[in-house]
């Protein structure tokens, strides 16, 4: 989906608007202990303390873009690093820099979690003081003995700036690096700190580290294992934005049996064409083109399921206008008992007319025993954006198509009550209160979350009765018993920013609160709501854990450890530049 970077939103609110594998190479240092004759490196401080600016940069296009520059530089650092190309790392810190070794500082706690995690908090507290190529060295000495290094993220969390020259900044940094050990086990570095960075000539360079949290978690072994390529699931695409591949709106993923053999097959959109894979002895074998599959492309939220009670899986697909795209009608696969599909032209009312349907959700509304089908209706970004950034009244109305015994469909959304012109991104259908009809949840971008209670066919919307509207981006919604008390909580996947939030933390008491607590809201990320047994929802606090998405979008509720428990897994990420590590 489109999206705006998160500064354009959240200052449109404000009277300010923003303007827009090898062994690891380390250079040796020099001497870095004393001044000495001949010696350019300069003595280092015998503490590392960074001040705060006296005379902060105030204006705030200018506060934020020095700050994106200083985080585009770190984003660069982290991939060189991630690289385990030190040398070129050493680009981004200054001759003079001095900072607080990660390699050399001593256990503090250490503790085994579930699953055989291994948790190492290290004491920060008397940290050896380094000059910039000992610092890159214990940097080294961390993510060396990894087997492979998958991310590296020093991420630039608040910025502020000191007036005249020389010019300089200091700024709290996240540090994250994930990777697998020796013995593929999962390993993981987090810390916070704080950097100097100082601007020379045009290019800004971090001249002091403070740290002040550093810890590892790690695993033995491997908790999951990719066999993509060897079970036949290997395709890669091309890279968003390169020929090929220029939509946002083809997403999700089908699972079901469809040849009748037992297995379970998968259906993925696709930009050019679609495909399917189907589960044999072996592993998979991709069969679109010859299932009646392939085209048209560019779908999005499939779902596959038995619309005419005929004993196999048809498939649904929805389709927008996302101004890359050519489809923009919800598609109705029919499959022939054996695994082969038939376009149903017109899709028996499903595709009669045009809908934005990001994402589709079966369920029977009515319990008269035939499926029905939900669009969450989007809105087409390539024609008009969205009105506003907290409640949006521009989208495109959801549909709700009641299935007639297999013959057809028929929007009944507008007669409902339920079609409304948010901009609806993704439903849920759960029979939250037990009272034997299903209900439906849909997250919204832009705006307001809705509870839709079904009363035996018809709806209610009851989301701020029971707590529930968590007002922001949403982007994925599902139901499980997260609490494992028998009845159904609700998990909400929402946007997350960093530079949303560090923006308005900079308008604290300078705005409406009601609105500061909207926007900080929209910036915040995903949401547990917890099922209380005599009825509402309790939105669990952010320690409880389980809700750093990030970027997020779907997210799917099991228990995949067998343990009894439900656990989350959230899909995230989203491209937002040229370069490869900017997403």
């Amino acid at each position: 989906m489109t999206r705006i970077s998160p500064l354009i939103p959240l200052l449109s609110m404000l009277p300010i608007v923003a303007c827009g594998g090898g062994e690891p190479e380390v250079p040796s240092d020099p001497k870095t202990t004393s001044q000495t004759e001949g010696d350019p490196a300069p003595s280092l401080p015998g503490m590392i303390e960074i001040e705060e600016p006296s005379q902060r940069v105030t204006r705030l296009e200018i506060v934020e873009d020095e700050t994106e520059e200083v985080a585009d530089r770190l984003l660069a650092f982290s991939d060189k690093v991630r690289r385990r190309d030190f040398a070129a790392a050493r680009e981004s810190l200054s001759d003079s820099f001095a900072g607080h070794d990660l390699g050399s500082l001593p256990e503090g706690t250490r503790a085994t979690e579930q699953l055989d995690i291994v948790r190492v908090t290290r004491d920060p507290s008397e940290p050896q003081i380094v000059g910039p190529n000992a610092f890159l060295e214990g940097v080294a000495a961390l993510i060396g003995p990894w087997s492979r290094v998958d991310s590296v993220l020093w991420k630039v969390k608040a910025a502020e700036f000191q007036r005249g020259r020389p010019h300089w900044g200091k700024v709290k940094l996240f540090i994250h690096m994930t990777g697998r050990g020796e013995r593929g086990g999962g390993e993981a570095i987090n810390g916070w700190g704080y950097a100097r960075v100082e601007l020379v000539g045009d290019t800004w360079l971090v001249s002091r580290f403070q740290l002040t949290s550093l810890e590892s978690v790690s695993r033995p072994g491997p908790i999951f294992s990719s066999i993509a390529p060897a079970a036949g699931l290997g395709h890669v695409g091309n890279r968003f934005g390169k020929p090929g591949n220029q939509s946002f709106a083809f997403n999700g993923a089908a699972c079901g049996d469809v040849d009748g053999d037992g297995d379970f097959d998968l259906f993925l959109p696709s930009d050019g064409r679609n495909f399917l894979y189907l589960l044999g002895p072996t592993g998979f074998s991709e069969a679109a083109e010859e299932r009646g599959l392939a085209l048209p492309d560019g779908g999005t939220g499939p779902v596959l399921f038995d619309f005419d009670r005929d004993g196999d899986q048809d498939l649904v697909v929805g389709h927008v206008n996302d101004g890359f795209t050519s489809g923009e009608r919800i598609e109705l696969y029919e499959n022939d008992g054996k695994g082969f599909f038939t376009r149903v032209e017109g899709g028996l009312g499903l595709g009669a007319r045009e809908y934005d349907a990001y994402s589709l959700t079966v369920l029977d509304h009515d319990g008269d025993g035939w499926l029905d089908v939900f669009a969450c209706g989007y809105g087409q970004t390539a024609k008009e954006h969205n009105n506003s950034w907290i409640q949006a009244t521009n989208g495109s109305p959801n549909a709700l198509f009641r299935n007639d015994a297999g013959k057809g469909f028929v929007d009944v959304a507008p007669d409902l009550g339920i079609a409304g012109n948010s901009w609806s991104y993704a439903a849920a259908a759960a029979d939250y209160d037990d009272d034997g009809d299903t209900d439906l949840y849909i997250a919204n971008d832009y705006g307001k979350n809705q509870l839709w209670r079904n009363d035996g066919g018809t709806f209610t919307d009851v989301a701020v009765e029971l707590g529930v509207q968590d007002q922001g981006n949403g982007m994925g919604a599902t139901f499980g018993d997260l609490s494992g008390d028998g009845v159904l909580d609700l998990y909400v996947s929402n946007m997350s920013s960093t530079a949303g939030n560090r923006i308005l933390d900079r308008y604290v008491g300078e705005i409406d609160e009601e609105v500061y607590a909207i926007l900080k809201k929209s910036a915040a990320g995903n949401t547990i709501f917890v099922q209380e047994q005599a009825g509402g929802f309790r939105k669990l606090p952010k320690d409880a854990g389980g809700v750093g998405g990030n970027w997020a979008w779907a997210a799917a509720l099991t228990d995949f450890d067998l343990d009894g428990r439900v656990d989350v897994f959230c899909t995230n990420g989203f491209v937002t530049g040229d370069q490869a590590f900017d997403t």
